[in-house]
């Protein structure tokens, strides 16, 4: 793998003949710094449900955006079941080396990003990120929610060629509630798991959980032969066997995690619908290539060492633009960013007059600037959830952008706040943190709070965030495309210690719900005490850039990238 100064160099020379001096400057000023991100993620693996890290939902421009505002959200097109090429090797370039190929094991969006290919769940999500049946052929509520009968596909095969009965899905499912987090969270309301019969499990419920068909939609629920997830109960898997479209073939640290074409999977009729519906095995082999520096994935993208590439560098959006042989995606539904308050008794941010105050301060645009560089790449809306999702509300839109520093003066004379430092964790590593972080500090100290800024890699942030005594304030992402009871700050015990009883009785109304109006309204007020509560700033939401080499057809423009139903036209 070439160095990061002779990607640099390799990128330029490719860009040359088409940019003119004013472009260049611009993208080798980005490039030079263009590799902490990449390097960062792959470290840390980036969770499922927090910082820029990926998982799935709906629409994303997969074409130049719009100029002089938002990014447009264009409907996702769906990938053709037919029609496709057989054959090649697709080369995909990955932020680094993921930490396990088990996502029961770990949430590292990396790794479930890789793994569903090989691993699939009884549910998964369509377009407008809805629970849809994959392994399950159909499914039945009874008893008020209380009971949920699932029926398996016929003629479902693992890859070693056994048929999936329910004894997988109930050893597989029996692994999920220990191992995995939501999984646990989920199975403390299920009663019992058992067989109806070799292709029909049954829940009971402690109580109506209408909700669970989206905990059964996430990859960490996937379905594994029997003997298998008896076999690592509590621990990463050591062998890989799935019903997905392709299989695995090998892993080298370093250099690549190969999968081959399950020729024997047998895809849902009909056409794709987000991530469900038909999935067909068009390429002979994926190999995701490790490359944590993001330039070198933009020259190897350029210089056709990759067929597509992730987490490009959004300065760099004009240069790859002018490249006729790539497409870009500028992904919307994707990460929603703001500051998180620590809520603890520990912290002076246990003042809820304190956080309104700050709340009532911002200004959300430059904030958002200053993270994601151009308006094309970012979107300002109040509701924790996107606008392509049924989850989107205006529930506490009162509260956002509010941009009043005479209000934010008053309530933090009310507040009681005697100058005492504010302790703002923050990291480089993240571009967006600390640019963010920056434009937010000035806003907040000119109402009168005084910020300690404290800056230090993710891996200490991540650590000191735990104690309780030890912060105030920092800035993280979550998934704005994901169902509200799944955030992670829906969890008193995660950091920012938000508890609310109001909070938790609509979450527990929200689990047991199947009625789609009464979800919405239960939504709206979570967004609205969300927001009454002061619980975080939250900012915008931010894009993430992707590209592909043109002949790549039938790539879906989706949160979440994957590579069924995809092939080369030459």
């Amino acid at each position: 793998m070439r160095s990061h100064d002779e990607a640099q160099r390799a990128l330029m020379l490719a860009l040359q003949r088409r940019l003119d001096r004013r472009l260049l400057l611009r993208s080798s000023a980005a490039l030079l710094g263009g590799g902490a991100l990449a390097s960062l993620l792959a470290a840390c693996g980036g969770e499922t449900t927090e910082e820029g890290g990926g998982a799935s939902g709906t629409p994303a421009t997969s074409a130049s955006p719009a100029a002089g505002g938002a990014s447009p959200t264009a409907a996702a097109q769906p990938s053709p079941a037919t029609g496709g090429q057989k054959g090649g090797v697709l080369r995909v370039a990955i932020i680094g080396e993921p930490p396990a190929l088990d996502p029961t094991f770990t949430t590292a969006t990396i790794t479930s990003n890789i793994t569903w290919h090989m691993f699939e769940s009884l549910f998964t999500r369509d377009a407008s990120f809805s629970p849809k049946p994959m392994l399950a052929e159909s499914f039945e509520f009874q008893n008020d929610n209380k009971v949920l009968v699932i029926a398996l596909r016929p003629n479902i095969k693992f890859h070693d060629g056994r048929p999936v009965t329910a004894d997988d899905v109930i050893a597989s499912l029996t692994r999920y509630s220990q191992l995995s987090g939501r999984g646990k969270n989920f199975f403390t309301r299920v009663a019992n798991l058992d067989k109806v019969d070799d292709t029909t499990v049954r829940f009971e419920f402690n109580e109506p959980t209408g909700i669970a068909p989206v905990f059964l939609a996430q990859v960490d629920a996937m379905i594994i032969p029997k003997d298998l997830a008896e076999a690592y109960p509590d621990k990463e898997l050591g062998e890989y066997i799935g019903t997905g479209p392709f299989k695995f073939k090998e892993r080298l640290p370093d250099r690549h995690i190969s999968l081959v074409r399950n020729d024997d999977y047998v895809p849902l009729e009909g056409a794709a619908d987000g991530y469900g519906g038909a999935r067909v095995p068009y390429f002979d082999e994926i190999r995701f290539i490790p490359v944590p520096e993001q330039a070198v994935r933009g020259d190897g993208l350029v210089t056709d060492e990759f067929d597509f590439a992730e987490q490009l560098s959004l300065d760099n959006y004009d240069a790859f633009t002018a490249e006729p042989d790539l497409g870009l995606q500028v992904t919307l539904p994707y990460y929603f960013y703001g500051a998180h308050f620590n809520k603890s008794q520990e912290s002076i941010m246990s003042n809820l007059k304190l956080r309104q105050a700050l709340l009532a301060a911002v200004e959300m645009d430059p904030i958002a600037k200053a993270g994601f560089s151009r308006s094309e790449f970012y979107r300002l809306y109040s509701s924790m959830s996107a606008p392509e999702t049924p989850w989107h509300t205006e529930g506490g839109a009162e509260y956002y952008d509010q941009k009043n520093p005479e209000k934010a003066k008053q309530l933090l004379q009310e507040s009681g706040y005697d100058g005492r430092p504010i302790r703002w964790l923050s990291t480089k590593e993240y571009s967006y943190n600390y640019n963010m972080a920056l434009v937010l500090k000035q806003q907040l100290e000119a109402i009168g709070a005084v910020i300690d800024l404290q800056v230090m890699d993710w891996a200490t942030l991540v650590k000191t965030r735990s104690q309780r005594d030890a912060w105030d304030i920092f800035i993280t992402g979550h998934e704005s495309y994901q169902h509200p009871v799944l955030q992670p700050y829906m969890n008193e015990t995660w950091p920012g210690f938000w508890s609310n009883a109001r909070r938790d009785e609509l979450l527990q109304q929200l689990m047991g719900e199947t009625d789609e109006a009464k979800i919405k309204e239960l939504v709206t007020e979570l967004d609205k005490v969300w927001w009454e509560d002061a619980a975080m700033i939250k900012v915008c939401e931010g894009a993430t850039l992707r590209g592909y080499r043109t002949r790549l057809k039938g790539y879906a423009s989706l949160p979440d990238w994957f590579f069924w139903n995809c092939w080369f036209e030459e």
